[in-house]
């Protein structure tokens, strides 16, 4: 008999209806946590959720967009509301836009943004409140390998007219 790690911890996983979230919520639910999937589409977090419960685990759905403050701390009290506090935060959330920089609209850089690091802030903020009245917790936040390495889809794609390449 194994001893699960995770047992009666309570993690919320932002974007995990689908994708690695949905992955990391299977994972530790196998593991003895009570999962919250926080997802923009509700209805997708609920599926993601009956089919954790069906696995055997526990699971909820909560509509989340991480970038709006009020959704992020409905979601996060809905989650200390039900199992009593929060243990663990996933911010795992994220979108991809590929366009070249000179016509990367910037409506859409400042979308990118909100979701990936105001998102992160708006849950840490939300999860430390119930982390702090208990004993603690732990907060991963998951990056793409795009923060540390370059990617010829995400670069400007053409050379620059009039320079003079390969120096500065």
């Amino acid at each position: 008999m194994t001893m699960a790690h995770l047992d009666g911890k309570v993690a919320i996983i932002t974007g995990a209806a689908s994708g690695i979230g949905k992955e990391i919520a299977k994972r530790f639910a196998v593991e003895g946590a009570k999962v919250v999937i926080a997802d923009l589409q509700l209805p997708a977090a609920q599926a993601t959720a009956n089919e954790i419960s069906r696995s055997g685990g526990v699971a909820m759905g909560v509509a989340m967009d991480v970038s709006d403050e009020s959704a992020v701390e409905a979601g996060v009290d809905a989650t200390a509301q039900r199992y009593g506090g929060v243990d663990i935060l996933v911010s795992n959330a994220g979108i991809q836009i590929v366009k070249p920089i000179d016509e990367f609209p910037f409506g859409e850089w400042k979308k990118m943004l909100a979701i990936h690091l105001d998102g992160a802030f708006l849950t840490t903020k939300a999860c430390l409140r119930h982390m702090y009245k208990g004993k603690g917790g732990a907060i991963i936040y998951i990056g793409s390998v795009h923060s540390k390495e370059a990617s010829l889809l995400k670069a400007p794609g053409r050379p620059l007219q009039g320079r003079r390449q390969g120096r500065r």
